[in-house]
């Protein structure tokens, strides 16, 4: 029992290091992908402030 809830952790943890590690998007080969990775992890809070300010 202790080895596979071990073996789950080690798994949910493996899983998680290697969607962090996400390469971004080389501009010069496609800008459109490279704008749309940064859109996508931009924070919250700056989404949120871009769009107050969109109707200025």
């Amino acid at each position: 029992m202790k080895k596979s809830r071990l073996l789950l952790l080690f798994a949910v943890c493996s899983s998680f290091y290697l969607t962090s590690c996400e390469q971004a998007p080389d501009a010069e080969k496609d800008p459109n992908a490279d704008a749309a990775y940064k859109r996508s992890h931009r924070t919250e809070g700056y989404r949120d402030a871009q769009r107050s300010n969109a109707g200025n």
